[in-house]
């Protein structure tokens, strides 16, 4: 018998080019590799209605539910109509195009989508959020967040689970949240990782000359992190961790990508700590001058106590940045220590400045790494995740 090609409508809260976090990475990446291997995706997300076509269907939020920095608490008080909308309009083209497979790719705007072959990718959780942001002194805006998520998103969460056929997960500890805090069935949980793009050596360009482009010092080493500026990332660590390296020894820059609610607070510990001729923060930046920063980057810092993949690390990685991790789940907990990075405990700045001078004083540490951590890189491309993906669906719909 010959299988049928199917037909998947994602929905989501955000998707290119309406960025806020990894989720659009990845549901981009992922739609790329179902077409590749004939699925036939459509999706659903925020953003402007303009930029909708016959795959990707835009609706303009009218509260703060895809914004990046920290916004009023009348625009986070129209987020449920958001979500109403948007599952209006999801339900509307789910009983109009006759979808084989319903895939929510953030359970937040999904909770209410219904459809007898639901699938949903749980990135990470409510549950991890508040534990992380608990773990430190509560601010204005961490305490807006913990509110959201405890009044909200565990009860949105909970509904998008209870009515999904099939749950994704992207690491064993998201599973065991899943599994532990949300009582999901086990049969329904699977362990699909993320992955990453691996680029095209043949155009990449050296490290000075990336750094020429990005109007960054090429005699001086660059140290270069992403991500949103949120408590789980714990970027103050790397702030820290370079304030101990004496300041005649700084032959270096660091540049923390991103934006978020905690950009002030860093902002003002980078002032306090001497380091603001030493620290750039660029802000949000767009694809191809991340890709620029990795080429750039002679060492990737990932600081974050929380993590469900994550997929920047792969990404500095398959550009030869040799990097440090914290020691949490995911690819971090895959990774040898020493070989295809260095590895510290998580909120330990003594040690994470121990691994970033034991970086920057060997060269030949830096190209071994360099070079596992692009073979480490090479083990996640998302012809596998699609493949693996593709069967799922295949097997709910048969």
């Amino acid at each position: 018998m010959v299988f049928q090609s199917v037909k998947v409508l994602f929905v989501t809260r955000e998707y290119p080019p309406f960025e806020v976090g990894g989720v659009a990475t990845h549901t981009s990446n992922l739609v790329k590799g179902l077409e590749r291997l004939d699925v036939c995706c459509k999706i659903i997300s925020y953003g402007d209605p303009k930029l909708s076509d016959e795959n990707v269907t835009f609706i303009m939020p009218s509260s703060s539910i895809n914004a990046r920095l920290n916004c009023s608490l009348g625009a986070d008080a129209k987020i449920p109509v958001d979500i109403i909308r948007l599952t209006r309009k999801a339900n509307s083209l789910i009983t109009k195009e006759k979808f084989d497979i319903v895939h929510v790719e953030e359970p937040y705007v999904g909770a209410f989508v219904r459809h007898k072959n639901k699938v949903t990718t749980i990135h990470d959780t409510s549950y991890g959020e508040i534990r992380s942001i608990l773990n430190h002194s509560l601010s204005a805006v961490s305490a807006k967040r913990v509110l959201f998520y405890v009044v909200l998103g565990f009860y949105l969460e909970f509904t998008c689970l209870a009515s999904s056929t099939a749950v994704i997960v992207p690491s064993p500890e998201v599973a065991r949240e899943v599994l532990e805090v949300y009582r999901t069935p086990r049969e329904k949980v699977r362990i699909i990782h993320n992955a990453v793009n691996l680029p095209n050596f043949s155009t990449l360009v050296g490290k000075a000359e990336a750094k020429r482009e990005l109007g960054l010092q090429t005699e001086k080493l660059l140290i270069f992190t992403a991500g949103q500026h949120i408590p789980r990332k714990r970027l103050d660590v790397l702030l820290q961790a370079i304030s101990f390296i004496p300041e005649e020894a700084r032959k270096l820059q660091v540049v923390i990508a991103g934006d978020g609610p905690l950009k002030p607070y860093l902002r003002e510990l980078t002032r306090k700590l001497g380091l603001e001729t030493v620290v750039e923060f660029p802000g949000w930046v767009s694809r191809d001058k991340l890709e620029l920063y990795y080429q750039a980057a002679d060492v990737f810092v990932l600081t974050s106590e929380y993590e469900a993949g994550p997929i920047s690390l792969l990404e500095a990685m398959s550009f030869g940045a040799a990097v440090v991790s914290s020691r949490i789940d995911g690819f971090p907990r895959l990774m040898r220590d020493g070989v295809e990075g260095l590895l510290f405990a998580v909120g330990d700045y003594y040690a994470l400045n121990d691994c970033i001078r034991r970086l920057l004083n060997d060269a030949a540490l830096r190209m071994r790494m360099s070079t596992s951590g692009r073979l480490f890189a090479e083990r996640f491309d998302w012809k596998s995740v699609a493949e693996d993906t593709k069967n799922l669906y295949e097997s709910l719909s048969q």
